[in-house]
């Protein structure tokens, strides 16, 4: 009897002791739910970044733009007896039998920023009579950056499952709370990132864009004035008579592509493109290239003008684009683009760009 009283003294004493516990956690916990789920008993950081925000003069923008910033040089070798009865046809449709000013017309329009664009005449055999023109851009394309973009929002959080209520169920609340801030920091500070890029590209990108644009444009007028001055001088300074005998009347193609070829060994590997572009009717001494002139056009990329030239599969015509592909895979050139008269300016514009 003794021994049983004892073991149903201790049993009430562990029950005792049980409640008091539970009472005090049960006063913790509510303790805490009275402070309001807003003041927990973690650290947190809930960002409110300004409208205007105070942005750091060295953030780095987005990745640069992708823009076609090659460099090229072009040669222009023109014959001004090639047009016959034909014409030459301009972006805006205006038709015209002058090749000078249909190449004062397009080279300003084919020239880009650290392009080259060198012209000669046809029909000299002495590179200083033939020479027109070598004209230079010496405006660089500042570096420029992709329009600013916000960036993607966070993935939201899984759906979790709340234990039953007790500790899992305040251990499980209070970590979806610091994950739920962390991630709204997170996107907060993004766009307090997205906000400073835009005051930031505004600022100087946009700028510095429209003032090398200006600077381009300019630039652009200046070579086309030169370039005009260049073309009335070509028929009346002292350069002696053009096509002054056979070999020149016909065979003037081997010599302007000798003029190209040192223009090309001596600049091409300084540009990304080099470029040969012919105005003529390319008729040809029967004893072709007699005088063996140096002609070296390594992977030049070359186009045709031949306004006579209505149909490149009339025999007249085919013949001469035959013979010509034959002699410019021998210059180790690319096999040569022939176009007429239509589209011309049009055809230029898509093949070099502007």
């Amino acid at each position: 009897m003794h021994h049983s009283n004892h073991k149903r003294k201790k049993l009430v004493l562990k029950l005792i002791l049980f409640f008091v516990s539970l009472f005090f956690v049960l006063a913790a916990c509510d303790g805490d739910r009275k402070k309001g789920e807003d003041d927990p008993k973690f650290a947190t950081w809930t960002p409110t970044p300004s409208a205007t925000p105070t942005c750091v003069p060295n953030l780095r923008l987005s990745t640069p733009e992708v823009l076609d910033l090659s460099t090229q040089l072009l040669v222009i070798l023109y014959d001004p007896r090639a047009i016959g009865d034909k014409y030459l046809e301009l972006e805006n449709g205006e038709e015209t039998q002058d090749i000078s000013h249909f190449i004062s017309s397009i080279v300003p329009a084919l020239m880009k920023p650290s392009d080259q664009v060198s012209i000669f005449y046809m029909g000299y055999a002495s590179y200083n009579d033939a020479k027109v023109a070598r004209l230079y851009s010496y405006t660089a394309p500042p570096l420029l950056y992709n329009t600013p973009a916000p960036r993607s929002t966070l993935t939201s959080l899984p759906p979790t499952k709340i234990p039953t209520p007790g500790f899992g169920e305040v251990a499980t609340k209070n970590a979806i709370k610091i994950e739920s801030t962390i991630m709204a920091g997170t996107e907060m500070a993004n766009q307090a990132i997205y906000d400073c890029e835009v005051i930031i590209w505004n600022d100087t990108v946009q700028t510095a864009a429209a003032t090398w644009n200006s600077t381009a444009t300019a630039e652009i007028s200046v070579i086309s004035n030169d370039l005009d001055v260049a073309l009335k001088d070509v028929s009346t300074n002292e350069r002696g008579k053009p096509f002054s005998t056979d070999e020149l009347y016909y065979g003037g193609v081997y010599n302007g592509l000798s003029f190209a070829s040192t223009i090309f060994q001596s600049d091409c590997k300084k540009y990304d493109n080099c470029t040969l572009l012919i105005i003529d009717d390319m008729h040809y001494w029967g004893r072709n290239n007699a005088e063996n002139l140096p002609v070296i056009l390594d992977s030049v990329k070359t186009y045709v003008i031949m306004p006579n030239c209505s149909d490149f599969d009339e025999e007249s015509c085919k013949s001469l684009t035959d013979y010509w592909d034959n002699e410019f895979l021998r210059f180790s050139a690319t096999q040569p683009v022939y176009w007429n008269g239509t589209r011309t300016e049009i055809n230029l514009l898509n093949a070099i760009g502007r």
